[in-house]
């Protein structure tokens, strides 16, 4: 018959057996290659070592990127500072914050070591403050918040908004700096992520549902005031986003809600 090769194997048997052949050596390849970020996975019990799997991890890749640097995948920025211990006497247990859970960087508040530097854009860092961004402003007709009183979750004031900070890659607001006026708080600057401000422009204030006021005093702080890298990025971040599960109190005491006053119960 027409295709056939032999009384037993004609063309269309060797093309799905090539297909087949195709398709389990792109799926082992896509999870080889998916394996360049978290990888190798390291057991911190001494008689394991590292742990990969199959297909193992890939050699390192260098990469061009869009600021004409060079990475490497899979890279090593540095190693995790979360502290927690395990719930359980297991290894598999789940891990529990030691300390204060909103500065543990475990849960909501882990985030990558991408690095330390900032992301850039035409030569220039691509997040930076309105002082240093003069050819940006705030739309006509929307609310500008600078100048505008900060309150916590309990509605208690922490500040006011003293500067904004644009991303000039996707065009988009995406920091509130705040100067803290709290006991303490000696004149410092915080940035606080537009996803977790409410902001009323007929009330003229912005509410952060996250955290109550004690806790902005330690606000992960960037190393230069005009400018943030990828890394402080992700910490402020994880911060707040730890801040909207730990900042009341968890259960098993993780931490002890605040009082009125902010001094503790």
């Amino acid at each position: 018959m027409t295709g056939a090769i032999t009384t037993h194997v004609d063309a269309v048997q060797l093309l799905v057996a090539a297909f087949f052949v195709f398709f389990l050596g792109l799926v082992g390849w896509l999870r080889r290659e998916d394996k360049r970020e978290g990888y190798p996975m390291v057991d911190r019990r001494p008689v394991r070592g590292p742990i990969e799997g199959f297909p193992p991890a890939p050699p390192p890749k260098p990469y061009q990127l869009l600021d004409g640097d060079v990475t490497q995948m899979p890279h090593d920025y540095g190693s995790s500072r979360a502290r927690g211990e395990r719930l359980l006497r297991f290894e598999e247990a789940a891990l529990v914050p030691v300390g204060d859970p909103m500065l543990a960087e475990l849960g909501p508040g882990a985030f990558p070591l991408r690095r330390d530097e900032p992301l850039m854009a035409q030569g220039e860092p691509q997040l930076m403050p309105l002082r240093l961004a003069r050819d940006w402003h705030v739309a006509r007709g929307d609310t500008d918040p600078r100048g505008l009183a900060v309150y916590d979750q309990r509605h208690r004031a922490v500040g006011l908004v003293a500067d904004l900070w644009v991303d000039r890659g996707v065009k988009i607001l995406r920091y509130l700096e705040v100067a803290l006026d709290l006991p303490g708080s000696a004149g410092r600057r915080v940035l606080l992520p537009i996803y977790y401000a409410d902001i009323s422009g007929r009330r003229r204030w912005v509410r952060v549902r996250a955290l109550l006021a004690p806790q902005f005093l330690t606000v992960p702080a960037l190393a230069n005031q005009d400018r943030i890298t990828a890394r402080e990025e992700d910490r402020v971040n994880a911060y707040y986003a730890s801040g909207a599960l730990f900042s009341r109190g968890a259960p098993g005491g993780l931490t002890a809600p605040l009082g009125d006053d902010g001094a503790g119960p």
